[in-house]
């Protein structure tokens, strides 16, 4: 780090970690004010201003907001695998496929190592190789002049 506290090409500046830290704190306090924590991290008023462009901040940012979004997700997915899917001690199926379907999704990508994922295989029929054929292929040999090539099977 240099002396001044900021960073260059060579060393992080540690005023970056200590802003976001206080930016999130005070998000769970239910304040957004970038401008405040970058201060309070020791940036200059013109940096603080424009800490929200600094692709760092726009990354972590980014990174905060897919956090949330995947835990919604995870709230709605634990809603649907709870889903009373009788009404009147009769089934309704469009809440069991609903059910039934989320389910899958959920063994398929969480169950992995549970022996539950499914092999997805790139080959031709009968696990024989795909073949590919190369259509109209001209080829210019050494002396510049254009040989018609006859389909390959690759």
């Amino acid at each position: 780090m240099s002396i001044n506290g900021s960073a260059n090409q060579h060393t992080d500046d540690q005023r970056e970690q200590i802003c976001w830290d206080i930016y999130v704190s005070n998000l769970s306090k239910g304040i957004d004010n970038a401008y405040d924590s970058s201060i309070k991290a020791g940036y200059s008023e013109d940096h603080s201003r424009n800490i929200t462009l600094q692709g760092w901040f726009k990354e972590r940012k980014a990174r905060l907001k897919r956090k949330d979004m995947l835990s919604k997700a995870e709230r709605n997915l634990d809603e649907v695998l709870d889903l009373n899917v009788k009404e009147e001690d009769k089934i309704v199926p469009q809440l069991l496929k609903i059910k039934s379907d989320v389910s899958t999704t959920i063994v398929k990508t969480l169950g992995k190592n549970e022996g539950y994922s499914e092999r997805t295989e790139l080959t031709g029929e009968n696990g024989n190789p795909i073949l590919t054929q190369i259509v109209g292929m001209n080829i210019i040999n050494d002396n510049d002049t254009v040989q018609d090539k006859e389909p390959k099977t690759a």
